[in-house]
């Protein structure tokens, strides 16, 4: 109940908000006494093609080809001006205010058969022109433009703006006019040709009313859920609607109109269909989301009035796929010519339709819905020619999926003796072809070349492009994809067929052998009782997994004592190998001692029998050491933490100058629950839900490259970026999951810029963990406590209070530069995506303007190099083959990454004097920015990188620039190419 009375009462507040005060009511009312008395002059009478009369500073807002027709247009003052629409019923919202002005053309402007060859379209428009021109030389107008009504070419309007900036503008339209409403603005779907516009609203509203599913006690809330609901379980693509109140023999019935038009609502004369440009596809769209919201609106864990009411939609973050059709103009050849006639020459609008359902055919069963959208033909000049069919812009679709299903290689179709085996083989052509399956039977089928995830999830492009080629001669040069144009910046290596999925698979199935292996082992003193992997890798979210690899002997230096390698001074630095961190929990027992020095000892006693173990019962190569043992198995490594559950417990013993003990938490016990149980089920959480939804591993993976091409990796720690991600699959409203990592990404980037990150907590639900009660407790509490949490706070069933992984990271400072490059990374991303001729990896380049300082490095110290964005089309050989066989071989050389070192070695040397930003994925630069502070002249005893000088008669103490500089490039000898000084802000 609290949950709609808060709904009921945002609404209320909202419906205030947008509409029009009294103040402005009585300007629009005194502005439209001014228009009625204005007059009109009748020019003489001429043929209908005849148009020398019309000055030369307007032009005829319609599009008269052929030009000859028959008839006569005689201009006449107007019967009639009236006022219509919204802001007459008073349902005229703000921003956009609209005042709709009928003006009624007198019926001797009129002949018999103007019902033919757009005649009475064509003296429409010559009698708009001629109020247009007219209306142009009056001073109460600041402008004055045509436009179409909703992109319908068949009916220009005049836009009428009075002087001064604060007015509304007046639409001046024929007697069936429409008033703009509060229709669906989200998903944007009332704008432009066949859209749910609102006056459709009112209308659908009116209709409900009648048949009494409305009442007029109702609440605005009220009528919103009843108006959704008729939406979301009616379909008037198949069962049309009439606002006709008695049904009559002499008018055509709702079966004639269904024939006719794809969506059927009728207007209480029981001849007009409200719906007519509507196409079953736009409709189907409105039903989806009329579905979706009543879903929110029932869900008492969403704020059903900021997703709803609050939230855009824009295509490329709804719709899992989106392509665009260049070159319109081409479509003329799809169009039959009595629907070209129909809508008057407009061949997008004729040729839409059957696009549509061809698509939607192809598609079934992968997506769940083909939603389309063509750009809104803006206003333009009196004086100017309308604009042409083919100035529309690109026709753009959406593809929604079943997740499940989008990516089958397979189409399965009739057996080959049935009839409709033909029908299938003349839709889908050449790609058909007769192939027996496992059940014996024979049958037309359809198979899709892919051989990687990254290929599968591709397969719908290529079932658009080969039926948009077959069906309606469109060649693919014509279609712009973009459902996975941000794919090549996870993709590393020489051989880009994939992007990661298989080699996680891979490693997955590697460490389940390990697992059982270490389940089995005979001759542990206690037994294992957990095996939890919390490597990246392990929850699909590294963004370049590790691949198996064997060392090459020559590019590197041999210690044969230990069977161990070293890299060689004079090669290129060994490719990165990433050591996979897994925690072996030992079970309980009266034997393990209560000292936590005592037990990392007996912990190193375990490394050191788990390592002889292995190498004895399944000849593994490993490596023992003090806090861990590397196991060499299928080409990774492996690295075994063993854990006592007892453990975190007793480091938290502390003992008071009375002698007490008493519990706290250290930076020690803080660090071990990380490690053995927070890991651990984030990493077995996250799996889990890779399962759910196949593409939210490479959505993180996007996001991360992104977090870290934009220098921020080391700013904010990767959990929090796989928690942000997570929240997108587990709470996508008002969206559906995502289907496609590039719309994951997006939405990963608008989560960001538009979450309240300082008034509300992000709650992450993994595994449904946390009930409406405690969601709301963990709200209240972040209020009460909010100055002392982190900036980003996210709560997860097992830390609601506490949030580990932003404890640390990021600072005010780095979330605030990482909303801005968020902000404008989306902005530009959408544009181009929306026209995508350049390359969309501009936003993985960061802006360097900002930084002081450029370490350039010498690139063949850079061991993953080719995991930089600007990938390099040559790369030194690294000392590693991609190649598992062999069992006898040295333990390679692990986790070494020089230029880790090295930022270490500056940060550990200079953190008080500057900050130093990297990207770890083959970046070549480090980044250097002076902290202001550290430039203030100041007295002190710590000399470090400062030298004494005199300011005002002073000795202080300022940093040596020069002297830090060349110390950067002593420090990075081998490793630094050369460094940049960018800007002098250290002059004191």
């Amino acid at each position: 109940l609290f949950h709609s009375s808060l709904l009921r009462l945002q609404i209320e507040e909202l419906l205030k908000e947008v509409t029009l005060k009294e103040t402005k009511k009585k300007k629009i009312d005194a502005f439209l006494h001014e228009i009625n008395g204005l007059a009109f002059i009748s020019p003489a009478p001429p043929q209908l093609t005849d148009q020398t009369w019309l000055p030369g500073d307007v032009k005829v807002p319609f599009l008269q080809v052929p030009f000859d027709v028959k008839g006569k247009f005689r201009f006449l003052p107007p019967a009639q001006l009236s006022v219509v629409g919204s802001y007459l019923l008073g349902t005229c919202i703000k921003p956009e205010i609209n005042v709709d002005v009928a003006v009624t053309m007198p019926r001797e402007v009129f002949q018999d058969k103007d019902n033919l060859n757009q005649r009475y379209h064509r003296k429409r428009a010559l009698y708009l022109a001629h109020i247009a021109h007219h209306l142009s030389k009056e001073r109460l107008f600041g402008s004055v433009k045509f436009a179409y009504m909703n992109s319908n070419h068949l009916k220009p309007i005049l836009l009428l703006r009075p002087q001064g900036r604060a007015c509304p503008f007046l639409q001046q339209r024929d007697p069936c006019s429409c008033s703009p409403k509060e229709g669906a603005p989200e998903p944007q779907l009332s704008k432009g040709l066949g859209c749910f516009s609102g006056f459709l609203v009112s209308m659908l509203v009116a209709y409900l009313l009648m048949k009494r599913k409305i009442v007029r006690v109702m609440s605005g809330y009220q009528v919103l859920r009843n108006v959704l609901q008729f939406l979301a379980t009616t379909d008037l693509s198949v069962m049309g609607i009439s606002l006709m109140k008695d049904v009559d023999a002499s008018l055509p019935a709702l079966a004639d109109f269904h024939q006719a038009f794809e969506v059927v609502f009728v207007d209480p004369s029981g001849l007009v269909n409200l719906c007519a440009d509507m196409t079953a596809s736009k409709y189907h769209q409105v039903q989806s989301e009329a579905k979706r919201s009543m879903e929110i609106l029932d869900d008492r864990m969403v704020d059903g009035f900021q997703v709803l009411l609050m939230t855009p939609k824009p295509m490329l973050r709804t719709f899992d796929h989106v392509f665009h059709r260049k070159h319109v103009s081409k479509l003329q050849s799809a169009c039959k010519k009595i629907e070209l006639m129909d809508r008057g020459g407009n061949y997008v609008a004729a040729a839409l339709p059957f696009i549509v359902s061809l698509l939607a055919r192809g598609l079934a069963g992968r997506a769940l819905l083909v939603a389309h959208s063509l750009p809104q033909t803006p206003e333009w000049p009196i004086d100017a020619e309308p604009p042409k069919h083919k100035d529309v812009g690109p026709l753009t679709f959406g593809l929604l999926f079943v997740p499940e299903f989008a990516a089958s290689t397979l189409e399965k179709g009739p057996q080959a003796d049935r009839p409709e085996a033909v029908e299938f083989w003349n839709f889908w052509g050449e790609k058909s072809e007769l192939r027996r399956f496992q059940d014996g039977t024979i049958c037309e089928a359809v198979v899709w070349e892919a051989s990687t995830v990254c290929q599968k999830r591709l397969i719908p492009e290529q079932i658009v492009r080969h039926l948009l080629r077959l069906h309606v001669d469109i060649p693919e040069s014509s279609i712009c994809y973009t459902g996975a144009l941000l794919d090549s910046v996870i993709k590393s290596g020489k051989e880009e067929l994939g992007t990661g999925e298989e080699a996680v698979v891979s490693i997955v199935c590697s460490y389940d052998d390990l697992s059982h292996k270490l389940w089995n082992l005979e001759g542990l003193p206690l037994t294992v009782t957990a095996v939890q992997g919390v490597h990246l890798a392990l929850r699909y979210t590294d963004v370049f997994p590790p691949i198996p690899m064997k060392p090459i002997y020559s590019f590197h230096n041999q210690i044969r004592t230990k069977r161990l390698l070293l890299p060689s001074e004079e090669k290129p630095c060994p490719a990165y190998i990433a050591p996979l961190k897994i925690i072996c929990h030992m079970e309980g027992s009266g034997r393990w001692p209560q000292d936590k020095e005592a037990i990392k000892r007996i912990k190193t006693a375990f490394h050191l029998q788990l390592a002889e173990l292995l190498q004895q019962q399944h000849q593994l190569i490993c490596r023992p050491a003090v806090t861990h043992t590397d196991v060499y198995k299928d080409g990774y490594v492996f690295h075994l933490q063993v854990a006592y559950h007892q453990e975190p417990l007793i480091l938290k013993e502390v003992v008071t100058p009375e002698g007490m003990l008493k519990y706290q938490d250290t930076e020690e016990s803080q660090q071990l629950e990380l490690e053995t149980l927070h890991w651990p089920y984030l990493t077995s959480s996250l799996h889990g839900l890779q399962q759910q939804h196949p593409v939210f591993g490479s959505s993180c993976r996007l996001a991360k490259r992104w977090v870290s091409a934009q220098l921020l990796s080391d700013s904010i720690s990767e959990e929090c970026v796989d928690l942000l991600v997570a929240s997108l699959f587990l709470h996508p409203a008002p969206f559906t999951p995502p289907s496609s990592p590039q719309v994951g990404f997006l939405r990963f980037l608008s989560l960001l810029v538009t979450f309240d990150w300082n008034n509300n907590p992000l709650i992450v639900n993994l595994n449904a963990g946390l009930t409406g009660e405690q969601c709301t407790e963990i709200k209240n509490k972040f209020m009460a406590a909010r100055s002392r949490l982190p900036v980003i706070f996210i709560a997860t069933p097992k830390d609601q209070w506490s949030s580990v992984w932003t404890r640390e990271r990021p600072s005010a400072q780095i979330l605030q530069r990482l909303l801005v490059l968020a902000s404008e990374s989306l902005r530009a991303l959408e544009e181009q995506l929306m026209d995508p001729l350049g390359s969309q990896d501009i936003v993985f380049c960061p802006p360097l303007d900002i930084y002081d300082v450029l370490i350039h490095l010498n690139s063949k110290q850079i061991p993953r190099h080719l995991e930089s964005v600007d990938r390099p089309v040559k790369s030194f050989s690294r000392g590693v083959v991609k190649n598992s066989a062999g069992v006898n071989v040295l333990f390679p050389v692990v986790d070494y990454d020089p230029v880790q070192c090295y930022l270490q070695e500056l940060r550990d040397a200079f953190s008080d004097l500057a900050l130093f930003f990297y990207d770890k994925h083959g970046g070549e630069v480090i980044v250097v920015l002076w902290k202001p502070l550290s430039f203030q002249p100041f007295k002190v005893s710590n000399m470090k990188g400062r030298m004494v000088t005199t300011v005002n008669n002073k000795l202080v103490c300022v940093p040596n620039v020069e002297a830090i500089l060349e110390d950067f490039e002593v420090l990075g000898a081998g490793l630094v190419k050369r460094v940049e000084a960018r800007t002098e802000k250290w002059t004191i």
